[in-house]
């Protein structure tokens, strides 16, 4: 029965993995003038991924007639993503796609966007990330950072020994945190007394039972194969984590307006496939890690109820630390608008 469910898992997986690619030769008789060095978490075996290793970069090289050759480091090889921002700001790195705290760095006060069930679906949060795009690109402007995209991913929590459906569940668990004070907030309010731990130590902490639970996006705990220590998943969407493309300033100013208007655009068109592909990834992720044996944890209205009121004044209270009340009022009015549109 266990080998049927491996099985099971590993087609389920072959849908969310392609084989790897070798960049085209387009313009590969020409020297480019620039090589942009970008780095990311994420393998190029995740088809999300590949959508910048291959088609982003051979459309860079194809609308710059070769001028521009972008270069990827996968997989931490760079190290986690506070190393990505180091590096950019003294030219190590040209861009990356970068998550969770890094992206404070490049826009403080876009944690505002990651507020605890701020969001009710995939729909609602895209709407106002659309809408939050001019403040979030005057932002990373000023801080240095060109934004070529934005994107969102639902995160869900994950537990090797409790279903994390109560406080009392909470209370009782290692709750990993990696993702800021806002996070460590949104813990401490249902319970927990959180553990920090750094990315790269995540999948030793989680195996070794220094910690047995976290908050996570699908794809991330699939890629790591952490599914395979996971008892529970609560499914129930804690927060919208936003993901920013981003090339500095110094680099996406050497290029004539004709470029930068070219590689915006093609930014814009990775933005659509990333959000499409990141959806479908977690969808299939989730349902992929429930077939071999990880259980659901399906939540009573009142039991939902319980942890909204709970952590409802993690937002008032973060408020001049994490964000400005102005941010945290702009993206209340572009959700009342969303809200009012579907009414």
């Amino acid at each position: 029965m266990k080998g049927t469910k491996v099985c099971m898992i590993t087609l389920t997986l072959s849908g969310l993995l392609i084989a790897g690619f070798s960049l085209s030769s387009v313009m590969a008789e020409k020297k480019p003038k620039y090589v942009w060095k970008w780095a990311t978490l994420g393998q190029d075996t995740i088809k999300m991924v590949s959508i910048l290793t291959v088609d982003f970069t051979q459309d860079v090289l194809k609308v710059t007639n070769g001028d521009v050759k972008c270069v990827w480091y996968l997989g931490g090889t760079m190290g986690d993503e506070e190393d990505y921002v180091a590096k950019m700001r003294i030219g190590q790195l040209h861009g990356s796609l970068i998550s969770g705290t890094s992206n404070s760095s490049i826009c403080p006060g876009i944690s505002v966007m990651e507020l605890p069930f701020l969001f009710d679906s995939y729909k609602e949060a895209g709407y106002v990330q659309k809408r939050m795009r001019p403040t979030i690109d005057k932002i990373a402007e000023k801080n240095g950072f060109k934004v070529l995209t934005t994107a969102h991913l639902d995160e869900h929590f994950y537990s090797s020994k409790f279903p994390l459906r109560s406080p009392d569940d909470f209370k009782k668990s290692k709750i990993l945190t990696w993702h800021g004070s806002l996070e460590v907030e949104v813990l401490k309010a249902l319970g927990a007394s959180p553990i920090p731990v750094n990315v790269p130590e995540v999948v030793p902490s989680m195996r070794s039972g220094v910690v047995d639970g976290a908050i996570s996006p699908s794809v991330w705990w699939l890629a790591a194969q952490l599914y395979t220590i996971t008892k529970y998943i609560n499914p129930l969407p804690i927060r919208y984590d936003q993901g920013l493309f981003v090339v500095v300033m110094k680099a996406w100013k050497k290029l004539p307006l004709n470029q930068r208007k070219a590689i915006e655009k093609l930014g814009n068109e990775v933005g659509k496939k990333l959000v499409k592909e990141m959806y479908k990834i977690g969808e299939d992720g989730k349902r992929a890690m429930i077939n071999y044996g990880c259980k659901e944890i399906k939540m009573t209205p009142e039991e939902i109820a319980l942890f909204k009121n709970r952590t409802k004044p993690v937002w008032d209270k973060m408020v001049g630390k994490a964000y400005s009340r102005e941010m945290l009022n702009e993206v209340l009015s572009f959700r009342k608008q969303y809200r009012a549109q579907k009414r």
